[in-house]
C-alpha cells in the first residue's frame, strides 16, 4: 500500500471522487470510522495520507442537511494522534492553521495544507453584469475540477514512486494545476470537447472562455502561496524503494541513491532516516 485515502462523498467535493490513481497503490475510504481504525492500526508505520474534504482551522468537516449550519466537525483535533509518523497531503480548506500543527505536536512527520478557503477556485462565476450565461459558468467549473484532478494525480503519483520532498510536492502539484490551465488557453472547444468531454459552443468559447480562465490563474496565484507544509518539509515517502527494487536496481544502487538525495540527508527525523537505509536491504 502507498497510500491512504480519505474522499468523501460530500455535497461540493464529490468531483475528488474522480480522482484515480492507475500507476500506485492506494486504499480508499470514504468515512472516517473505517480511515481512523485503518491508521490506528498502522500507528508505528510510517504512511502516506491523503485527504480530500471540507476543512476548517481545527477539523475536517462534513455537510449537513441543516442550512443555518451546513457543516459540521467530523475529524477534530481529539483525532490527530491516528496520524502518528505519518505525512498527510490534505485538499481542505484551511487546516494547516491549526489542524495540521496539532498533527506534528502529537507525532506526525509533516502536514501539507492550505491556510485559506480554495472552494472560490473550483468557481468560475463572473460578476452578474458579465452576461456569461449559466451552461457555460458550469462547463468551465466542471473544466477546472477536471485539471485540478489530473494535476494531482500526476504530481502525487510522482511523489509516491520516487524520492520526491513534501517541498517539491507542493512546487510541482502548483505547477501542474498552472501549466495544464494555461494549457486550455491554446485549445479549441473542439479539442476540450474530445479530450474533458466538455461541450462549449464556438461563440461562447470566443466570447468567455479566456476570460474566465485568467480569472481562474489569478485565483491560483491566491491560493498556492498559501499551500504550506507543516513540520518536516524534507519528507520522502519510502514507497520510491518498492518501485526501484521492482525496476532491477540493486540495494546498493537504491542506498547510493537515497544517500546522494539533498532532502534526505536534511531530513530531521532520524528514527524515520534510519528506516528508509534498513528498507533498502531487507
Amino acid at each position: 500500500m502507498d497510500a491512504i485515502l480519505l474522499c468523501m462523498k460530500k455535497k461540493g467535493i464529490r468531483f475528488f471522487g474522480s480522482v484515480r490513481f492507475p500507476n500506485t497503490n492506494i486504499s480508499r475510504f470514504y468515512e472516517k470510522t473505517a480511515f481512523l481504525a485503518k491508521l490506528r492500526s498502522r500507528r508505528s508505520n510510517y504512511d502516506n495520507v491523503l485527504i480530500m474534504a471540507h476543512g476548517w482551522h481545527d477539523s475536517i468537516l462534513t455537510t449537513t442537511r441543516n442550512p443555518d449550519h451546513p457543516y459540521r466537525k467530523y475529524i477534530d483535533c481529539n483525532d490527530v494522534g491516528a496520524f502518528e509518523n505519518n505525512f498527510i497531503f490534505a485538499v481542505s480548506c484551511l487546516t494547516a492553521n491549526t489542524f495540521g500543527r496539532r498533527c506534528i505536536e502529537r507525532g506526525s512527520i509533516a502536514y501539507l495544507g492550505y491556510q485559506v478557503e480554495i472552494g472560490y477556485l473550483f468557481s468560475a462565476d463572473p460578476s452578474p453584469e458579465s452576461c456569461v450565461p449559466g451552461s457555460v459558468i458550469t462547463s468551465i467549473n466542471t473544466l477546472i475540477k477536471h485539471v485540478f484532478v489530473e494535476s494531482l494525480s500526476k504530481s502525487y503519483e510522482d511523489f509516491l514512486q520516487n524520492p520526491v520532498s513534501v517541498k517539491l510536492l507542493r512546487m510541482r502539484f502548483a505547477f501542474e494545476v498552472e501549466k495544464r490551465l494555461s494549457m486550455i488557453l491554446e485549445m479549441t472547444s473542439k479539442e476540450i470537447h474530445e479530450r474533458y468531454n466538455i461541450k462549449i459552443a464556438d461563440r461562447h468559447y470566443a466570447a468567455y472562455v479566456t476570460n474566465l480562465i485568467l480569472r481562474t490563474i489569478e485565483n491560483l496565484n491566491e491560493i498556492l502561496p498559501r499551500l504550506i507544509c507543516v513540520g518536516d518539509e524534507n519528507y520522502i515517502s519510502s514507497t520510491f524503494i518498492r518501485y526501484r527494487k521492482e525496476a532491477g536496481l540493486s540495494s546498493e544502487e537504491i542506498l547510493q541513491e537515497l544517500e546522494c538525495n539533498q532532502s534526505f540527508n536534511n531530513l530531521q527525523h532520524e528514527k524515520y532516516k534510519s528506516y528508509l537505509r534498513e528498507l533498502t536491504v531487507s
